[in-house]
């Protein structure tokens, strides 16, 4: 298992910044469960590092919206697929089989908010963020973890960030 890493973020731009960093050690499949308290910026975060990888590939900068009313939202790039999901309302198993993620977790790479119980289902390629509320409004703390050879460059990257 990898070691827990934390970041301490005071500001939006600071986690934009992140985002930037970050999306350039993305694995092109693998599933990256995004946890964190309503309001914590769990979109946000999602938003940034879609759109970092936009502009890193030289893709049209499309609006990211969050995904709470469509549950996965899909974005197409050079070597892999972006499933944004938001499984806020599901709540059982057959839900997310109606919803075909199966697909998503062997050939793209899935963002997951409000994960629940994915932990459980034995997914491969499997990390986790965490996002924190701080002390003030602005303020988050990211907790990173990923057992997967996958997630390792993401991982060195977000080692390497310093404010």
């Amino acid at each position: 298992m990898s070691e827990i890493l934390k970041l301490y973020v005071s500001n939006e731009n600071q986690m934009m910044k992140i985002a930037n960093i970050l999306a350039t050690a993305l694995p092109d499949k693998g599933v990256l469960l995004i946890e964190g308290t309503m309001g914590s910026g769990k979109t946000f975060f999602c938003r940034h590092l879609i759109q970092a990888k936009q502009r890193n590939e030289n893709i049209y900068i499309e609006d990211v919206p969050s995904p709470t009313f469509t549950l996965v939202q899909t974005y197409i790039f050079e070597h892999t697929e972006i499933w944004h999901c938001d499984f806020y309302r599901i709540n059982t198993d057959d839900e997310f089989i109606e919803l075909g993620i199966e697909e998503g977790f062997e050939n793209a790479l899935c963002l997951i908010e409000w994960p629940k119980n994915l932990k459980d289902l034995g997914l491969k390629n499997l990390a986790i963020l965490e996002i924190k509320m701080g002390q003030k409004i602005t303020e988050r703390e990211l907790v990173f973890v990923s057992e997967s050879k996958k997630w390792e460059d993401f991982e060195n990257k977000f080692k390497g960030i310093v404010f």
